[in-house]
């Protein structure tokens, strides 16, 4: 049971998260960064008043939080360009 706690207590960082999705590579004096994608974007007021809506949490690689997901081979479903593209 210790051993259950301890694995469900880890950190799952954003770079290893399936919510994960990365908008910028870094360089080797930024980290990488990316938007997280666990929930629905959220207005953002300076956004709302700029008239540009919503947006996703940006993050860095090496943020985390509680709800943080292994990908583990997870892989986003294919978009709508995707899709056509295939036929």
């Amino acid at each position: 049971m210790a051993a259950k706690a301890a694995q469900s207590m880890s950190k799952t960082y954003c770079k290893d998260c399936r919510f994960w999705d990365e908008t910028s590579q870094g360089s080797t004096t930024r980290l990488r960064e990316g938007r997280c994608r666990r929930h629905a974007p959220q207005p953002a007021q300076s956004h709302v008043l700029e008239g540009e809506g919503t947006i996703w949490p940006a993050t860095f690689e090496d943020d985390w939080c509680g709800e943080g997901r292994p990908a583990d081979g997870f892989q986003m479903p294919m978009t709508e360009e995707e899709i056509d593209k295939l036929l």
